[in-house]
């Protein structure tokens, strides 16, 4: 596993530009903030490039940023009994990495690249020698943890799914959801095989067969579309939206998990 991204690859964000024009602040921490709080940190953020096999986060450690992913795949690992990391989920842009260090406390999971992409970093300290640490600061923290509580729980019920090609339609969708629907970058055929404790041989047949039934619509290698992850199908403020047992995400095309 290679080491967090390097200084070299570090650029300030500009007056003017950073994260008010940013198309990610709608789902950003930051976009959480109150305006007299985000005017103050966006000289602070450091925006950096990390590639495939880059350690985003470290379990165990206390990280010292607080990161937001602003562009790339990322794979969530949390260490078992046998002292390997195994794959638990996939996440991307707008997620939140490190918010347990604004309270002092070890990283639960680890994050590392699955592919190139752009992460913004923010330097605890600089929360406090700001003096943003207020009532709605907290809020949007807990939120934030709230939310990744939420999503693991959500990818261990995709785990339970019987068969591969299920396994692999309801982790796009969630996957897709997570990133406002539209088109997404997919992972390699062997994170998404280490992800489902399966084959890329079982990947490639299931991606074909998903593509056939039109469960995806395939640009090319790389990139496709679920349909019906639109933003219409995501959740709003955080909470969920109560459906009928027919339209829950993990069920849709038949898809149930195992018993």
């Amino acid at each position: 596993m290679a080491t967090p991204t390097s200084t070299p690859r570090h650029s300030r964000s500009g007056s003017g530009a950073g994260c008010p024009a940013c198309a990610t602040l709608p789902i950003c921490f930051m976009g959480c903030l109150t305006n007299e709080s985000r005017s103050l940190l966006t000289p602070c953020v450091t925006e950096s490039r990390f590639v495939k096999g880059d350690c985003l986060l470290r379990e165990g450690s206390v990280a010292q940023h607080l990161s937001i992913v602003k562009l790339g795949a990322v794979l969530i690992s949390r260490q078992c009994e046998d002292g390997h990391d195994h794959p638990v989920a996939l996440v991307g842009r707008g997620m939140t990495l490190g918010e347990y260090a604004v309270y002092g406390h070890d990283e639960q999971i680890s994050a590392s690249a699955l592919s190139a992409g752009r992460i913004c970093r923010l330097e605890v300290t600089d929360f406090y020698r700001l003096g943003v640490v207020d009532r709605r600061f907290h809020a949007c923290v807990q939120d934030r943890i709230v939310r990744s509580h939420g999503r693991l729980a959500d990818w261990s019920r995709v785990m339970r799914i019987k068969g591969v090609k299920q396994r692999l339609l309801a982790t796009l969708q969630l996957y897709a959801r997570e990133q406002g629907g539209g088109t997404i970058r997919l992972p390699s055929h062997m994170a998404l095989a280490s992800l489902l404790s399966t084959t890329r041989e079982s990947i490639g047949r299931s991606l074909r067969q998903l593509e056939i039934s039109g469960h995806i619509v395939r640009h090319d290698r790389w990139h496709c579309e679920v349909p019906g992850t639109g933003l219409g199908a995501t959740r709003v403020a955080g909470r969920r939206r109560k459906t009928p047992p027919g339209n829950c995400p993990l069920v849709e095309a038949g898809l149930r998990p195992s018993r």
